[in-house]
């Protein structure tokens, strides 16, 4: 009789590239579930450093990882617009069980396809594309629909990278300070024209002076809310093209041996009538 065997103390334990792929895979389910409004659920840097160090990441990877972070945040300059608007910088991330190759040549096809994005400058590693030329313009400016929203920022970056066991990261950065300034310069320009007149009126009457400072901030804060509104379409939009990314290229249908069925009102087309030459009498 054999004796009983124990179970294994590292049966349930999982080496740094399994915890990588599940910590990826979790903060995409829980980016979904919290929607664009990722700012109510933010946490310091000294808690990822704990959390890192409790699957065994060293340290100084992790703040080397969040020093990285912190560049790609401040490539945009501390303007006026970044202080009242926010940051022109969406960015989405997503891990895509496919190799980096074919996941790149399907973004790239739903860009130039879906969104109407002209390709303008490529590496190895990444690529930016915009609207492109004078065609690209004018759809922007009829897209009531919202069906081309990239069309609506000013460049569009896709980057995919290789992450080891066939599976890929993609991230797609769309530049939005084009809408920024738009905004921000038409909220002034508002808030000015109706703040005008009620100066000039509270120099007979004080009270006219009270509604100054109202009239130059609703402007800018309607301004500022549809602002936002156009950043989650973007956002939304850039989760949808990820999706797509992740359910793969549609597959060919192949083609059916049954025979075709004419549709009403369809002209059948006619074979050629055979010729048959009447035998001559001798």
């Amino acid at each position: 009789m054999e004796p009983s065997r124990k179970p294994s103390q590292f049966a349930d334990r999982l080496t740094p590239a399994e915890v990588e792929i599940v910590l990826r895979r979790a903060a995409e389910f829980s980016a979904r579930r919290r929607g664009s409004d990722t700012m109510a659920n933010s946490v310091s840097s000294e808690v990822v450093v704990q959390v890192a160090a409790a699957v065994g990441i060293f340290e100084s990877d992790v703040r080397r990882a969040l020093f990285d972070l912190t560049t790609d945040k401040a490539a945009e300059p501390d303007t006026l617009a970044l202080k009242l608007y926010g940051s022109a910088r969406i960015k989405t991330v997503r891990e895509i069980e496919s190799p980096a190759e074919p996941t790149r040549m399907h973004l790239e096809s739903l860009l130039r396809r879906e969104q109407g994005l002209k390709l303008r400058r490529k590496t190895e590693a990444s690529s930016l594309w915009d609207a492109g030329d004078t065609l690209g313009t004018v759809r922007r400016a009829l897209d009531f629909s919202g069906h081309y929203s990239l069309l609506k920022s000013r460049s569009v970056e896709l980057r995919v990278e290789d992450v080891g066991y066939g599976r890929s990261g993609a991230r797609l950065t769309a530049d939005v300070s084009n809408q920024r300034g738009e905004y921000l310069s038409l909220g002034s320009i508002l808030g000015a024209t109706l703040a005008l007149p009620l100066a000039i009126a509270g120099v007979y009457d004080w009270l006219y002076f009270l509604a100054v400072i109202p009239a130059l901030v609703v402007p800018g804060a309607g301004f500022r809310l549809a602002y936002r509104k156009s950043c989650a379409d973007i956002r939304r939009t850039l989760d949808s093209l990820l999706d797509a990314a992740e359910e793969g290229p549609p597959k060919e249908e192949e083609p059916s041996e049954e025979p075709r069925i004419r549709r009403p009102g369809q002209i059948q087309g006619l074979k050629p009538i055979p010729k048959f030459n009447q035998p001559s009498n001798e």
